[in-house]
């Protein structure tokens, strides 16, 4: 008995059957026919320089057909044999847990033992013209469908005859793109018995685990993407269950160098590029010998995971979504309302920005119909840019995490084909990357995962199939599709020179510098905009952030021309305006283009943790200039300033600019205590504004102990009309209280920091739009089945205001009021608990029942200045789903409705500081640590400065790392003779002290054994020794 029970607990942890309310947008995808064989189409993506077949049940290529993967286009050199889109969940059926694989693939697929059906993803119709030959296509109005399938988003009679375009209705961006959909309803394996499993419990006839995928393929001809196709797929469970451990990924058969040259492959990846590679091991592909390159499948966008709260791509959001209506990251922009009116008036071209509605076209738009759903309203909406779906920053992508290489197993055998369902799922598995087997005719699985596919939720995924003649070349090829999908696939005089500081840490270095660059103007340009009253024209475009191991960054200058001449420096890190310039500069130098950069933001502070401890490393921050493609005949290049670090020939450090600086990372001193910051970030001290900040420490030495800071918030307008205007730093010190920083509006948002204070740097989020809190807004007492939506009322937009504030609705056994407006005895009231204030509402009796039923809705009443606004509307409908019986609110119920709500006057944060420190009692448990490095010393170390004299042997060093903030260090022969003492007392960031083999005579030590004797006060001594071979 005990053992029946234990089973049945797991299986329910496994698959997780969700109750909840199957959404309308869901059900119209059930409701479309099923996928289907018969619906198969080929075609040939040809848009560049990338030539392959494709086909829309999600095949790349199909060996032995061409072209499959040619590359460049027109060659005749292949290199694939076939990819397959990979979909497996873990379920649980009658017969124990299973984890099907969802794939189409031309061979080795399960097939129904009596009919022979291919158990497999096909194509759904109704996504192309039935009479044309290939999947519907955006250069090729004939193989549209007539009318685009009404289960769309967001679609309406409208889009009909034009292209369903990713960038908005009728909007083809790229050169060439393809839309087609795919579900897995004819996968019958695991609804036969002994596993009896069905997706949808009410549609025996839909088989599979019920996905339905939307697949878009993208080509540009630009020179930087000419070598890639871009695949972007939206995965949705239409399911009634929560699948729990999911996986997306791909099945690649290798074919470098043709179709009869698979035998020598090789395969590997980088998880830091999340990208999969394949190459030839000779280089030489059949017929001719011609020299092969490399290809590989890149990952733009993984799948998300936004229920473990962990930050998975490392993007300072925690468990952002696409479907939950909220602005993560912030950088949805609404129109400029530039009279200052509180709307938007087109007449005075007022910019619309990413306010453009529903289809994602505004007023300059080709195609534009007209204003359409949330066009203009202030709010965005779904279908705009930057915003959940349309946003790839709203995902919390989990990234490459498994990689599978492996022999083909003739006829069937080996388990790695798309049959072998449990085989794949552990060829899949988290961490695992098997690339042992090269040199062979070999099939790649790599996968994502596992993240949760939620019922009735999409998840996004984006790659780019790339390729590129050697691996640098790839690399650069994929940084560039990176930089290119980052930006949502949208193509004189040097300013000031910034002041920067670095700090040296424990395997990394804080950089931080001012904006004084900012504010440069370039009087060769003329004046703003033509009037000299705005004076001469700023032209700042960013920052370069540089690193090299010599002071003349010459080996970092690796962008060459068309002459193979080195013409750029290579940034570790780049920051520009977000503004309409980015990309490579149009002008260039005989071939060489300055990159000018992604519209990233800008941001004034940097942590480089690619660094090696004892290694001196050169820094420059350069600020850049947007240049001119249009001024005179030829143009003007962007110019950066100058950075200048000078050494001598023996590498004695002469000069360093203001924009430059020269560290060494190291250790900490044993017993260092970080900086504290303490206080709550995510929550205001006082206040009703729902954002947070974060503190970043920048430099741990300016850290100051027992200081108090208040980030105090301003706001303009009347409530709840009011605007976050800006924000001030309050500093409370020693008794001394002062605003030591003042930031506007437009240093609020993600990724926006401030100036550096006091070592440290704030980002502030702010929620600037009133919006239901959907995952906290529900029943906080009680188990009522109604559906309750809570939505802004729209009833009388003259009187409607999304008022922020949370509100609880409690029910009661009998008559607690009467509406204001229809009189209507209610058994509820309605509390803002915000205010603490009792609040009234409104029924609006649909049934003219004179009492709160089924089909009513609540409106939730405010006033401003006596005069009443209509603010939340609450659903008080029939449970969804068939044979439900409601279960309505029993007295003492409570329903919770939670808002966002921006900073308004008096909110504030508070937070202290504790300065960093040492504690002599972990310090002495820490003298083991004490070591020399290298030890032993043979002839050189790798951090010595260079010589450039052409005789005499330069510096030779070794470093005792992990000592005592204040010490002193003797070194003596084993004979018992002092050769050297040295002495360090600094800051206890830094636990290292170097010696450069000279003793206190001024002669180099010989080789041989030494002994050390460190002894710090207040902590203990420590001996150890250390030996030097010539």
């Amino acid at each position: 008995m005990f053992r029946k029970f234990f089973i049945i607990i797991i299986l329910l942890l496994v698959t997780t059957i969700s109750y909840s309310q199957v959404t309308p947008q869901t059900q119209l995808y059930r409701d479309e026919p099923y996928g289907d064989i018969q619906f198969r189409k080929e075609g040939i993506m040809d848009g560049n320089l990338v030539r392959t077949l494709f086909y829309n049940n999600g095949e790349v290529g199909q060996w032995p057909f061409q072209p499959s993967g040619e590359w460049p286009k027109g060659s005749g050199q292949t290199y694939l044999d076939g990819v397959a889109v990979l979909v497996a969940t873990e379920i649980a059926t009658d017969a124990g847990i299973v984890h099907p694989l969802q794939t189409s693939y031309r061979e080795w697929m399960d097939r129904d033992p009596i009919t022979g059906t291919i158990w497999g993803i096909e194509p759904v119709p109704g996504y192309v013209n039935p009479s044309a030959g290939k999947p519907a296509i955006s250069n090729d109005p004939t193989s549209w469908p007539l009318t685009w399938p009404k289960s769309l988003p967001n679609i309406d009679p409208t889009w009909d005859g034009l292209w369903f375009g990713y960038f908005g209705k009728g909007i083809a961006n790229s050169d060439f793109e393809t839309f087609f959909v795919m579900d897995d309803s004819k996968d019958g394996e695991w609804s036969r018995p002994p596993y009896n499993f069905f997706p949808i419990a009410a549609d025996q006839n839909r088989k599979g685990i019920g996905i339905r995928v939307e697949v878009r393929g993208f080509q540009w001809s630009h020179v930087l993407a000419e070598d890639i196709i871009f695949w972007h797929y939206d995965l949705v469970n239409i399911s009634d269950n929560d699948y729990e451990k999911t996986y997306f990924g791909f099945y690649t058969d290798t074919g470098v160098g043709g179709p009869n040259d698979n035998a020598d492959d090789c395969a590997s990846y980088d998880r830091l590029l999340d990208l999969t590679y394949a190459y030839d091991y000779d280089g030489k592909g059949a017929p001719g010998g011609w020299k092969t390159g490399y290809y590989g499948y890149a990952y733009l966008e993984s799948p998300g995971n936004p229920w473990d709260g962990i930050d998975n791509d490392q993007d300072g959001m925690i468990d952002e979504r696409r479907d939950n209506g909220i602005d993560d990251d912030g950088d949805w922009v609404g129109y400029s309302d530039l009279n200052g009116n509180g709307k938007w008036d087109p007449e005075e071209n007022e910019p619309l920005n990413n306010d453009v509605g529903q289809d994602g076209l505004g007023p300059h738009d080709p195609n534009y119909p007209g204003p359409d759903i949330g066009e203009g309203d202030g709010l965005p909406t779904d279908g705009e840019p930057n915003f959940d779906r349309t946003d790839k920053d709203e995902s919390d992508q989990i990234g490459l995490t498994s990689l599978s290489i492996y022999r083909l197993g003739d006829g069937g055998t080996g388990g790695g084909w798309p049959k072998d369902d449990e085989q794949m799922w552990l060829r899949m598995q988290k961490e695992n990357f098997d690339t042992s087997l090269q040199r062979a005719n070999i099939s790649m699985v790599f996968a994502s995962g596992t993240f949760p596919l939620k019922q009735n939720l999409r998840e996004r995924f984006s790659m780019a199939l790339l390729f590129g003649s050697d691996f640098e070349d790839l690399v650069f090829n994929k940084e560039t599709v990176q930089n290119i999908y980052n930006a949502d696939y949208n193509f004189s005089k040097p300013p000031l020179k910034p002041t920067l500081t670095a700090v040296p840490g424990d395997k990394k270095v804080f950089l931080y510098w001012d904006s004084i660059a900012e504010e440069s103007r370039d009087p060769f340009l003329g004046y703003e905009n033509n009037d000299p009253r705005q004076g001469y024209k700023k032209d700042f475009e960013g920052y370069l952030i540089y690193r090299s191991e010599e002071p003349e960054f010459n080996d970092i200058k690796v962008i060459t021309d068309s002459k193979g001449e080195p013409k750029y420096w290579k940034p570790i890190a780049q920051f520009d305006l977000k503004n309409h310039i980015s990309g490579p500069d149009p002008v260039g130098i005989n071939g060489a283009s300055f990159w000018r950069g992604s519209n990233t933001g800008l941001q004034h502070s940097y942590v480089d943790e690619d660094v090696t401890n004892g290694v001196k490393y050169y820094y420059a921050v350069v600020s850049y200039d947007q240049g001119d493609p249009d001024f005179g005949t030829t143009g003007l290049t962007p110019s950066e300033c100058t950075k200048i670090i000078s050494e001598d020939f023996s590498g004695n450090l002469k000069f360093v600019d203001i924009n430059c600086a020269v560290v060494t990372p190291n250790a900490p001193a044993i017993g260092y205590q970080p900086p504290q910051i303490a206080g709550d970030l995510k929550a205001v001290t006082d206040g009703i504004g729902t954002g947070n900040i974060n503190v970043a420490i920048l430099n741990p030495s300016e850290i100051k102990e027992g200081a108090n800071y208040n980030i105090a918030f301003e706001s303009t307008g009347d409530f709840p009309a009011y605007q976050t205007t800006k924000y001030r730093i309050i500093r409370n010190f020693e008794s001394v209280v002062d605003t030591i920083e003042t930031q506007d509006s437009s240093g609020i948002g993600l990724g926006r920091f401030s100036q550096p204070f006091d070592g440290m740097t704030i980002e502030v989020i702010n929620n600037k739009n009133v919006q239901i809190v959907d995952s906290l807004t529900g029943w906080l007492i009680g188990n009522s089945n109604l559906t309750m939506n809570v939505t802004p009322d729209a009833s009388a937009p003259a009187k409607n205001v999304k008022w922020p504030a949370n509100y609880e609705i409690k029910f009661y056994a009998d008559q607690q009021t009467t509406t204001p407006f229809f009189k209507i005895p209610a058994n509820f009231l309605v509390f803002n608990t915000t205010t603490g204030d009792t609040v009234d509402a409104e029924i609006f009796d649909k049934d003219a029942s004179k009492d709160l039923s089924l089909g009513d809705d609540i409106v939730i009443i405010e006033y401003v200045n006596n005069d009443f606004r209509l603010t939340w509307r609450i659903t008080y409908y029939q449970p969804g789903g068939i044979g439900y019986q409601p279960r309505h609110p029993q007295p003492g119920d409570v329903f919770q409705i939670i808002t966002t709500k921006p900073f308004k006057q008096g909110d504030y944060f508070s937070f202290n500081t504790s300065a960093s420190s040492v504690d002599n009692k972990k310090a002495e448990s820490s003298l083991n640590k004490i070591s020399v490095v290298p030890n032993p010393y043979v002839a050189a170390a790798s951090w010595e400065k260079r010589n450039l004299n052409q005789t005499g042997r330069g510096e030779r060093r070794i470093d005792f790392i992990n000592l005592p903030s204040t010490c002193s260090i003797r070194i003596y022969t084993v004979a018992g003779q002092l050769v050297k003492a040295l002495y360090k007392d600094d800051a206890p960031t830094d636990g290292t002290i170097s010696w450069d083999l000279v003793s206190d005579d001024g002669m180099d030590v010989s080789y041989g054994l030494y002994i050390f004797h460190v002894e710090a006060p207040n902590v203990g001594s420590h001996i150890g020794r250390f030996a030097i071979i010539k």
